[in-house]
């Protein structure tokens, strides 16, 4: 079956719209009044509009889902973009995962074949493309050490005047105890004398 992507004539505005989402409260819904609210007020803007609904930041009537959320928060909205251009092309990246980085004439041809359009049309869906995939990553995001995250956690709770736990001291390594054993050969005599006379000189030598 065909597919259809969306476009838009002035592509150029699609990076500064964005970011004036990020900058702007979130709107119970997202119409051609906020739009222009936001100072995007020629009519070649508003098909914004439909190209956040298939990218999944708008649901059917305008209200932003979740990923409108994300996409505010400028530490990850280029990840999520990246995420909602593979889903919307998926067609394209099923041909080349890295479709984005692929040649115009890669590109285009494989919209052409996806789409069956002609080359004008196709020639405004790659435009498009190109504007969203220009301000997108398509790696995952770094990952931050758990030992990191915990520093954070902990600074962040000290600023609040939260009470953080101090770690746990290690314990000092234990003693070794060392026992002797001491065997003492009597000579066989029935003299007593011999006997107190060994004796006496283990207590005052060796403290037993």
């Amino acid at each position: 079956m065909a597919k259809d992507y969306p476009y838009m004539v002035s592509n150029n505005k699609i990076a500064p719209i964005l970011k004036s989402i990020q900058e702007a409260e979130k709107p119970k819904k997202f119409t051609h009044e906020f739009l222009k609210k936001l100072g995007y007020t020629s009519s070649n803007d508003r098909a914004i509009i439909p190209l956040l609904k298939r990218l999944g930041f708008l649901l059917g009537n305008g209200a932003p889902t979740e990923y409108y959320d994300s996409i505010r928060d400028g530490t990850k909205s280029a990840y999520v973009l990246g995420d909602r251009i593979r889903a919307l092309y998926s067609e394209l990246y099923s041909i080349n995962t890295k479709i984005h980085g692929a040649t115009e004439r890669t590109i285009k041809g494989a919209i052409s074949r996806v789409s069956g359009k002609d080359a004008k049309t196709v020639g405004r869906y790659y435009a498009t493309f190109k504007a969203l995939t220009a301000i997108a990553e398509f790696v995952p995001p770094p990952v931050i050490e758990k030992e990191e995250e915990k520093e954070e956690e902990e600074k962040v709770k000290r600023e609040e005047g939260v009470e953080v736990e101090p770690p746990a001291e290690e314990k000092p390594p234990r003693e070794l105890d060392f026992y002797y054993n001491i065997q003492i050969h009597l000579p066989a005599t029935t003299d007593i004398a011999v006997y107190n006379a060994i004796f006496k000189s283990l207590k005052e030598n060796l403290g037993i």
